[in-house]
């Protein structure tokens, strides 16, 4: 400390004390929610609910199949495309907000609301590390959905606020658990990232953008919540987001870079030895390529079907007002006839794409929920016997 104030001076030495002093306490705060390795319970947590909710609201775009989309066009009548434009349009599961309605994001709200009460309601440090993770990753997923669709219509994540904050959606204090306010980027990096030691977590945070990894049409589950981890790793890393190139480089999420710090400390090495594990034949000649590594690959444009608008194209397009305050959401979406040009586009892309993977013999793991263009209806009600909490037989519904 001698040396410090030598160098830095008596207030540049204070400063990196109270900077201390601020990290210890934060490293306190999120302490409580280390999860056990040897004295924990058998209880179990159903998110059957949740994944009832994702089922209904969730398009599967399915496995990219690292192709550059063509250039989207304007419909008859005019040159305005209000579609997402990005390398990465057609990639990624996407949450169908311009149909949801007031309602149903109040039963979101009502679930996340119900899921912070989870560890009040049980000894939460008893639960196996496999239920505590399942657990964060399913209340990020829950609040996240949430607070996009909050502010929905907004496109650009990057800047988009949390509901009611001046504070960028992922920093705000959006939960409470146990007591203690959580914005999305604690749960990611102070709780999930500081103790669970394994780079698969990564692939378990879909923050509503199309960059990031996907979000599924099933809650985590403790029981397998590993193999739908390397799942979404499969699908992430094969994707043109996840892994890309240049002639010069190999171009990586920079999700990745992100993680550096805590996943891959002997960098670039480390990362690709990672993506090594989740790689199919071509990427792999890409990692296997003597090229540099560079994290640059960012998309925060949302992960929706019509980028945040409803035009339907033409002379005759009608933007109509919604219930939030903005544009281009619930079911006055259909006022125009059918899905918004821009989500015809995504939608047709998807099923174009899995006709040609059908005949090629490599539909895989692509899986595909057409919508119907006329009454368009989902449906997050539950029976009121499921709507309460019980534990029973050491397991919480929710």
């Amino acid at each position: 400390m001698i040396k410090l104030i030598q160098v830095f001076g008596l207030a540049s030495a204070l400063a990196l004390a109270g900077q201390a002093v601020a990290q210890t306490e934060a490293d306190n705060r999120f302490e409580r929610f280390a999860p056990s390795t040897t004295d924990y319970g058998r209880s179990h947590v159903d998110y059957s609910t949740w994944t009832m909710m994702l089922s209904e609201i969730v398009l599967n775009v399915g496995y990219s199949d690292r192709r550059s989309p063509r250039r989207d066009v304007g419909a008859t009548g005019t040159r305005v495309f209000t579609g997402n434009t990005s390398r990465f349009r057609f990639e990624a599961n996407r949450v169908i907000y311009h149909l949801v309605e007031d309602f149903h994001l109040d039963a979101i709200t009502q679930y996340r609301q119900e899921l912070e009460q989870v560890p009040e309601q049980l000894n939460f440090a008893r639960l196996s590390p496999d239920e505590q993770l399942a657990y964060w990753l399913n209340l990020y997923t829950v609040a996240t959905i949430e607070q996009v669709g909050l502010v929905y219509p907004q496109n650009d994540m990057e800047r988009t606020r949390a509901a009611n904050s001046e504070l960028h959606y992922l920093d705000a204090p959006v939960v409470t658990v146990m007591g203690q306010p959580l914005s999305l980027n604690d749960i990611q990096y102070n709780i999930v990232y500081r103790f669970w030691d394994d780079p698969r977590v990564i692939y378990g945070f879909f923050n509503g953008t199309i960059g990031a990894p996907r979000v599924m049409r099933e809650a985590y589950d403790a029981s397998r919540v590993w193999s739908q981890l390397e799942s979404n790793g499969r699908e992430f890393v094969n994707s043109l987001r996840g892994v890309d190139n240049s002639p010069r480089s190999l171009i990586i999420s920079r999700h990745y870079e992100r993680a550096r710090d805590t996943f891959f400390p002997n960098w670039p090495e480390d990362v690709r030895d990672h993506l090594s594990a989740f790689a199919g034949e071509d990427v792999m000649e890409l990692i296997d390529s003597d090229i540099p590594v560079r994290p640059t690959s960012d998309e925060w444009g949302i992960a929706d079907m019509t980028n945040g608008s409803n035009r339907c194209g033409g002379s005759i397009s009608q933007t109509v007002s919604t219930g939030r305050g903005g544009t281009g959401s619930g079911r006055d979406a259909m006022f125009c006839g059918g899905l918004p040009d821009n989500a015809r586009i995504l939608l047709d892309f998807v099923v174009e794409r899995r006709i040609r993977q059908f005949r090629d013999g490599s539909l895989g793991n692509v899986y595909v929920r057409d919508l119907p263009d006329q009454n368009i209806v989902i449906d997050m009600s539950e029976d009121d016997d499921e709507n309460t909490e019980e534990e029973t037989d050491g397991e919480i519904s929710n």
